[in-house]
């Protein structure tokens, strides 16, 4: 009899990567799409600087370059996907001042608590961004 196989099949896409570093904001979308693409059980979560990206009208607004495609095509690319985005509440809230019906459609907020138990889930791989 085979052993069972034991390789991870989630990702928790942590992101703390925000509006004034356009060029690092695209890479997490972009890794968090492939990931979800692939049939792995995918989330990101934002926090710190990352809920800067979620607030309204600045996905759409966000370039890598002066002609590149806007953050939003690589976010809607992400929820087509299936991934799936938290948002620190503190972080979103407090810094930012994000409302609860501030967030972009399908995102939802969470806290500490969650995003530690995901982490601590031996089953999750975690890519910091």
């Amino acid at each position: 009899m085979s052993e069972p196989e034991t390789t991870r099949r989630k990702f928790l896409v942590v992101m703390s990567t925000g509006a004034n570093e356009p060029k690092k904001a695209f890479t997490p979308f972009y890794y968090a799409a492939a990931a979800a693409s692939m049939d792995f059980d995918t989330t990101m979560f934002f926090l710190a600087e990352a809920p800067s990206l979620l607030r309204p009208g600045v996905a759409e607004t966000v370039r890598t370059t002066a002609d590149g495609e806007p953050l939003a095509k690589v976010i809607d690319l992400g929820r087509k996907n299936g991934v799936k985005f938290l948002c620190c509440s503190v972080s979103a809230k407090v810094i930012w001042n994000i409302e609860d019906q501030g967030l972009p459609e399908g995102m939802e907020f969470a806290g500490a608590a969650t995003l530690l138990e995901m982490a601590a889930d031996p089953d999750v791989a975690v890519l910091y961004f």
